[in-house]
């Protein structure tokens, strides 16, 4: 289980007992519109804390102050074992600087706890918020894709988009 302090973060595993703040960004239009979901039913989110409760790269970030769930953030490994993160944020806490420091944390951990050399981002080029948020984690932009798609419309077809990829080097 991991467990990472931050001066007014705590990033740890999903609990059941987090479904009511998860649904207030995942069930979010504006939260899903730059992601590869749409905005999630109560099932659909329970699906998720119960297969993700157990992952030690799926986490959420909870104010120490209250123990209220503001995010979610974590890791995945692609297929050529490079570490990649990803984070999703309810909007009403945008703007204090918590994903910065969700973010930073998770990039110390990862460093700390592996022996990779790097660790990537990617987003669709038009949310500016996060890869402004990459930038201000130290992550270098190296590359632009076209023609990405994560997900489909209504009909089926994909939904074809633009994105950037970034990476953080390991200066240790």
């Amino acid at each position: 289980m991991v467990d990472i302090r931050t001066a007014r973060l705590i990033i740890r595993n999903y609990k059941e007992s987090d479904l009511a703040d998860i649904m207030k960004y995942f069930s979010n239009e504006e939260v899903s519109r730059y992601e590869d979901f749409y905005p999630m039913s109560e099932k659909q989110v329970r699906d998720i804390i119960t297969e993700w409760k157990a992952m030690d790269n799926r986490l959420v970030v909870a104010l120490k102050e209250n123990q209220v769930v503001i995010g979610s953030i974590g890791y995945w490994v692609d297929e050529e074992g490079h570490h990649c993160i990803d984070y999703d944020f309810n909007p009403g806490y945008y703007g204090k600087g918590y994903a910065t420091e969700a973010g930073d944390a998770l990039i110390q951990y990862l460093f700390g706890m592996t022996d990779i050399d790097a660790i990537y981002g990617d987003c669709d080029v038009r949310n500016v918020s996060s890869w402004k948020l990459l930038e201000r984690l130290g992550f270098q932009r190296i590359k632009r894709f076209d023609n990405q798609s994560y997900k489909n419309d209504a009909m089926g077809n994909p939904i074809l988009i633009s994105t950037y990829l970034y990476e953080l080097k390991r200066t240790d």
